[in-house]
């Protein structure tokens, strides 16, 4: 099923992608078919539809197709359809300055729809967040320290707290009600792009080890509160360890992509200064220190693919980036009719990426405030507030004479490990979106220091 506002955040992408085309002397039918084959997601089910419908005769032609495909799109999306509308109506003008004009006004109304979509959904993020916060924190802190305490007062009579309640609602039915938040924000985020699979989840397997380790731990008679710092940390640096080279790995990917991006702007100046494509796209990547290694291997890939460019670029820079293989192959297939054309056509794509850099980037930081108190409350705040009042309940429980819940750390030991695992969840699902290795990775990171605060702050003597 279609996701229109996540079709709004790929508008960028896909005007890029026809304008390239385009400019590089391409029809609207090869810009059509090459966002249905190459395009984002959402945009390329949409395309398809159109492609099918006009090869099996249901439309008289393709751009007829898909301006039926867009009158169908809902308010919500109207952004996106007025950016596609306008690079088709641009194709159709034999005008070269007003196709030009048409296709840069295209391009500023899907970043103009994208950062009003990212403005409203900052703003949306405030109230699930606070429920998360007051759910994770004030919830558990009332039913393990508060009730008690009131107990001790002696408010509820001669009834005690059932323990089995207390443990129901802070293990099983708290969790439950944080991951339908999570689930919720996840399901209504425009921009989220990292969809992450199983095979992810191989690298968490090594949290199996922490079963032994506890069993372990059992056995020596030590105390039962330290159980889960002894199984759960080492088995969280095993699972890091494991990942490091894969995270840097991706990490460094993206940082290429990014500039890969940048970079098409410097090789239109150059290509503008009568350099050709080959040495422009080569030099320009090897000016940026995270795109050196691919500027020496599409080098070499040149000097040994006897010609044929296109596959050279779609074999170094395709697995770093479709979009920008794609953007570099159309660059290259202009510079074949004319150098300066290319040049221009890679200017004006470079000023595209570099604002949607720039839309990024902006999003990003409003939604840093929102991931990092997610992370605070799960790693230190939570445990820390939960942890103290544990330590205040055990002296006015010895003072009133008054018997507390039977294994309060471990059982808050265990909320803290689903409170972790939710948070990862919670904030994978926030901006772009993160994997299933995202998720292992960030977990591994908050659990283990969340276990420790709450030991610190249990083992504090009032």
């Amino acid at each position: 099923m279609m996701d229109h506002r996540r079709l709004v955040n790929e508008s960028p992408a896909v005007i890029g992608m026809m304008t390239s085309v385009l400019q590089s002397g391409g029809s609207i039918d090869t810009a059509i078919r090459s966002v249905s084959e190459s395009g984002p997601r959402q945009s390329r089910s949409m395309f398809e539809r159109a492609v099918r419908l006009a090869d099996t005769k249901g439309s008289q032609s393709l751009t007829e197709a898909l301006s039926s495909e867009i009158s169908g799109l809902p308010k919500e999306a109207g952004g996106y359809g007025r950016s596609v509308m306008m690079v088709l109506s641009a194709s159709a003008s034999s005008d070269e300055e007003t196709k030009d004009r048409m296709m840069r006004d295209a391009a500023d109304i899907a970043l103009y729809s994208v950062r009003e979509m990212g403005e409203a959904y900052g703003a949306s993020l405030t109230v699930p967040c606070m429920t998360v916060f007051g759910i994770g924190i004030m919830v558990p802190l009332i039913l393990m320290s508060i009730l008690p305490m009131l107990s001790i007062g002696g408010m509820f009579g001669s009834r005690t707290v059932s323990q089995g309640m207390i443990v129901t609602i802070t293990l099983a039915i708290v969790p439950s009600a944080i991951l339908l938040v999570a689930i919720h924000i996840r399901g209504r985020n425009p921009f989220l792009t990292g969809e992450g699979t199983l095979r992810g989840l191989r690298y968490g397997l090594p949290m199996i080890s922490a079963v032994p380790l506890a069993a372990i731990y059992t056995a020596t008679g030590s105390d039962g509160d330290w159980m889960f710092l002894f199984s759960l940390i080492p088995a969280c640096i095993a699972v890091m360890i494991l990942m490091t080279e894969t995270m840097h790995r991706e990490r460094r990917r993206a940082k290429c992509e990014l500039s890969l991006m940048d970079s098409v702007f410097d090789i239109g100046n150059r290509m503008l200064s009568e350099t050709n494509f080959e040495k422009a796209s080569v030099d320009a990547m090897a000016s940026r220190r995270d795109c050196s290694d691919v500027s020496q291997s599409l080098s070499r890939e040149f000097a040994l693919c006897r010609g044929d460019l296109r596959s050279a670029i779609s074999s170094v820079v395709g697995p770093i980036s479709s979009e920008m293989s794609i953007a570099l192959q159309n660059i290259l297939l202009c510079s074949e009719r004319n150098n300066d054309d290319a040049g221009k056509l890679a200017v004006t794509l470079g000023k595209q990426f570099q604002n949607r850099t720039i839309t990024k980037r902006d999003l990003d930081m409003k939604l840093k405030s929102t991931t990092d108190m997610m992370v605070g409350t799960a790693a230190v705040f939570a445990p820390m507030v939960l942890g103290m009042s544990v330590a205040m309940l055990e002296p006015l429980a010895g003072l009133a004479g008054y018997t507390p819940l039977q294994n309060t750390s471990a059982i808050l030991d265990v909320y803290l490990i689903e409170l972790s695992a939710l948070i990862s969840i919670l904030v994978s699902s926030l901006g772009n979106g993160e994997g299933v290795i995202q998720m292992i990775w960030r977990f591994c990171t908050i659990c283990p220091v969340s276990l420790l605060v709450f030991a610190i702050c249990c083992s504090i003597s009032l």
